[in-house]
């Protein structure tokens, strides 16, 4: 499953993934993705919350690598994965976002990755 929040006073996209996610219903997910970044300006921020995501399909691997590529695109400014306990899909996420030069922190909470965009 897949959550999306938008944040457009703190230019923010927030993203939650949960459980196992296919590859037909990564492709859906990317695309709302990428859809969300256009309401966002140039620099904006993004949170990706795998804390309770397990790692996907080759296929849905590359679906991931695909928001990254458009993320660095459409000019991301920071991004930021709250993890938690997620070892397995934290190092999928970590290996497509270098793949396609996406680089971003890996914090244990949501508080924390908000900490880290708001400079505190």
């Amino acid at each position: 499953m897949q959550t999306l929040r938008i944040d457009k006073e703190k230019n923010r996209l927030y993203i939650v993934l949960e459980g196992f996610i296919d590859t037909e219903e990564m492709k859906k997910n990317s695309d709302k993705v990428i859809e969300a970044m256009k309401q966002l300006k140039p620099g904006y921020a993004v949170i990706t919350d795998i804390s309770n995501f397990k790692a996907t399909t080759p296929e849905g691997s590359k679906e991931i690598e695909r928001v990254q590529a458009n993320f660095k695109a459409t000019g991301v400014g920071r991004g930021v994965r709250v993890v938690g306990e997620s070892a397995i899909a934290s190092m999928q996420l970590s290996r497509t976002g270098k793949h396609v030069g996406f680089d971003s922190n890996n914090v244990a909470t949501l508080a924390d990755a908000e900490r880290i965009l708001d400079g505190k």
